[in-house]
């Protein structure tokens, strides 16, 4: 049986259709995972973004029935509970022409090590309810005139939380570093 987002007060109900329900909807072992995640990293790519929620392993660790709940993927000695959610990346192509939504080509990859103890993150995660939508967007190039004279790019990630009807972003990380070193890569890039 598919797993549903436990009922808030005031809480409106996402669709029950499986075709219905948007991509990034968080139910409850998801929210508990990215709380609990001690490694969160986010990818994207043609419009679909996943974020990893991993428990960092080694091999000593031995994962309580808990953890293997909520982070029911072993990946080599990991654990890992993956969230698709719809991911937007915004920026200009190799002929300067701005894509709101969809530069071609582009892929896009974050990491945030170390994650209980990224203050950021942790307030995104408290933040977190069953039944809100996550959604990524990434700003490629949004870059200032001393950057781009030394060579470097600003790429930027959003995590935009919505619930019911209201949306809230936050701001969770900003790299400025060289073309071979990007949060953002596109094609003419690579």
């Amino acid at each position: 049986m598919a797993e549903q987002p436990e009922r808030e007060p005031g809480h409106t109900d996402p669709c029950t259709s499986d075709v219905d329900q948007p991509r990034g909807l968080l139910y409850i072992s998801d929210v508990q995972a990215l709380r609990r995640a001690e490694t969160v990293s986010f990818y994207a790519g043609d419009s679909i973004g996943v974020i990893h929620a991993d428990l960092d392993g080694d091999d000593q660790r031995i994962y309580t029935a808990k953890q293997q709940q909520l982070f029911p993927d072993a990946v080599y000695r990991y654990r890992r509970r993956l969230i698709e959610v719809a991911a937007t990346i915004a920026g200009f192509d190799t002929d300067r022409r701005w894509h709101e939504h969809h530069l071609p080509g582009a892929t896009a990859f974050a990491v945030i090590g170390g994650a209980p103890f990224d203050e950021v993150w942790r307030s995104v995660a408290a933040f977190l309810r069953v039944g809100d939508v996550l959604r990524l967007r990434w700003r490629a190039d949004n870059n200032t005139d001393q950057l781009i004279a030394r060579g470097l790019h600003r790429d930027e990630l959003h995590v935009l939380v919505r619930r019911g009807k209201r949306v809230w972003t936050f701001l969770l990380d900003v790299a400025v570093r060289p073309s071979d070193a990007r949060m953002v890569t596109a094609a003419a890039h690579r």
